[in-house]
């Protein structure tokens, strides 16, 4: 959602650039600087992709932008729940509900409490280490549009040079210039709008799963050993501030605050 508002306020202070300087969308349109650019890019980007699957990196950005990635404050709510259940829901292919669901399942096959948490917490670091290399990617990725662009305007300088040498009046010079110099702002853009971000957001992602996947363990952790209802919504709820801290308990009773 951030990252949504912020293209949105980038996109109304280019409307309004372009409008105080009395330029249509059109100007701002070439053909040979989108080739250039884009397809450059995307290029460049195929080959230096890394040993991570790209069906994470679409899974992630589909939650994003249009389905919402679920809240602490949610999957603490759910961890409560499934220490009560002893089930989760099948369906969910986050990181922390695969912990709690592997977790469930190994405790049931009996296995030692220490070994499940070894387990657990690998299948994270492996989670980690793969969204790491796709934020790496993309930050990597971030300085070659500018390249690209580059490279546009150059093709654009060669175009008007035989222009000029051809003998275009003095509008066409200009008009081929402003063309020339689109280029370059495509990789400008691309670089500092799309990429960039995506890439520190992705990176900001990970903090986030790193806290429900801890919530995740250790909720694993006290379920191998047989904790207490008491123990177990203390210990979930130390994770949340006191305003996210949920209103109905574990036996599904209001608590005072909520009453």
């Amino acid at each position: 959602m951030k990252y949504t508002i912020g293209l949105f306020i980038a996109l109304i202070g280019f409307v309004l650039a372009s409008h105080h300087l009395e330029q249509g969308i059109s100007a701002y349109w070439d053909f040979v600087a989108f080739t250039v650019v884009g397809l450059g890019t995307i290029a460049v980007l195929l080959v230096t992709f890394p040993a991570a699957p790209f069906t994470l990196l679409v899974r992630r950005l589909l939650t994003k932008f249009f389905f919402g990635g679920q809240s602490l404050q949610t999957h603490v709510e759910r961890c409560l729940t499934v220490f009560r259940d002893r089930r989760i829901a099948e369906g969910d292919k986050t990181i922390e509900a695969q912990l709690l669901r592997d977790g469930l399942e190994l405790v049931a096959l009996g296995m030692e409490r220490d070994r499940v948490a070894t387990i657990l917490s690998r299948r994270f670091e492996q989670h980690s280490q793969r969204l790491n290399l796709l934020s790496a990617w993309l930050k990597r990725g971030a300085k070659y549009p500018p390249a690209f662009g580059l490279a546009g305007t150059v093709l654009g300088l060669i175009h008007l040079m035989r222009g000029i040498s051809a003998g275009i009046d003095t509008k066409e010079t200009g008009i081929r210039m402003a063309v020339a110099l689109v280029a370059t702002f495509y990789g400008l853009l691309i670089s500092n709008l799309i990429l960039n971000p995506l890439g520190e957001w992705l990176q900001e992602e990970i903090k986030r799963d790193e806290l429900k996947a801890e919530a995740s363990l250790q909720l694993i952790d006290l379920i191998s050993e047989g904790a207490s209802v008491l123990e177990v919504h203390e210990m979930m709820t130390s994770f949340l501030t006191e305003q996210e801290k949920p209103r109905v308990n574990l036996l599904g009773v209001q608590t005072e605050e909520a009453a």
